[in-house]
């Protein structure tokens, strides 16, 4: 695996669940923007399909230095923040915003951002965007390019924290291998 652009994919969870499982809608939906990730050439860390779409998630106690991980070493969030906003997603674009990561924030038109979250272009390079049709294909494809295109820069401006393509699996990031379609998945980090 190339040293690729790492990119951070924060969604929400619980308000897409219906029992205990997550809808298809959804499911589909943020597996085409991760796939678009991965085509474009990053390693994308996304705890939804690291975790199984909840069928082996990780206790609280696991899953959130892992998470915390997967945005420390990342070049880049991209962030879809649910409506109402995803507590889990402010957190993780908390985290970024200290980092000093470059986030893509993509939230339905009619969602009501805090200004907490409004604000946080004050503290590192925030691009959001307002989407009338939800995370529709170009929404997707709009997030996808944006998210590609900071992630690089983001790599002109300081090097990554744990570079080489040998510690994204163990740090829960997935990419393409060689370009094919075949995903490489590594064990979630403890």
């Amino acid at each position: 695996m190339a040293d690729r652009v790492r990119i951070f994919l924060a969604a929400p969870f619980v308000q897409f669940l219906v029992g205990d499982r997550v809808t298809d809608q959804w499911r589909h939906r943020l597996t085409a923007l991760r796939e678009r990730l991965l085509a474009g050439g990053a390693a994308v860390f996304n705890a939804h399909h690291n975790e199984g779409w909840g069928e082996f998630g990780l206790p609280p106690e696991q899953c959130v230095p892992s998470d915390f991980r997967g945005v420390v070493a990342c070049d880049a969030v991209c962030a879809y923040a649910g409506d109402p906003v995803s507590a889990g997603v402010a957190v993780e674009l908390g985290w970024a915003s200290m980092l000093r990561k470059p986030i893509v924030l993509a939230a339905d038109a009619r969602t009501r951002l805090t200004p907490m979250i409004e604000g946080l272009g004050a503290v590192t390079r925030v691009e959001t965007m307002r989407l009338a049709d939800g995370l529709d294909d170009g929404a997707i494809e709009e997030m996808a390019t944006t998210a590609l295109r900071l992630a690089a820069e983001a790599r002109t401006w300081a090097p990554p924290l744990w570079p080489g393509a040998r510690l994204d699996a163990p740090l829960g990031y997935a990419a393409l291998e060689n370009d094919a379609s075949e995903l490489l998945f590594g064990e979630i980090p403890a």
